[in-house]
């Protein structure tokens, strides 16, 4: 199981959770699941993460979804 830290994820600068899974996608899935719980207890720093990505447009989308594939990949050849 790997893990990357919530910031490095697009979350916010501040927030230091780790997000563990077995593959990119299992991670995408618990960052979502971090990102929405957080949201739902008012935090105003996830909120905001979530409506930036809300407002990319479909090309800024693909970079940020490539830029976190890189980032999985990285996590993922680490020790």
């Amino acid at each position: 199981m790997k893990k990357i830290i919530c910031s490095d994820l697009g979350g916010p600068a501040e927030c230091e959770v780790e997000i563990k899974g077995n593959t990119p996608e299992e991670m995408g899935k618990n960052c979502q699941e971090h990102v929405m719980e957080e949201v739902e207890k008012s935090d105003g720093a996830h909120q905001e993460a979530v409506e930036n990505m809300q407002g990319l447009s479909p090309e800024e989308q693909k970079e940020k979804f490539a830029e976190y594939m890189k980032i999985c990949a990285d996590a993922f050849k680490r020790d």
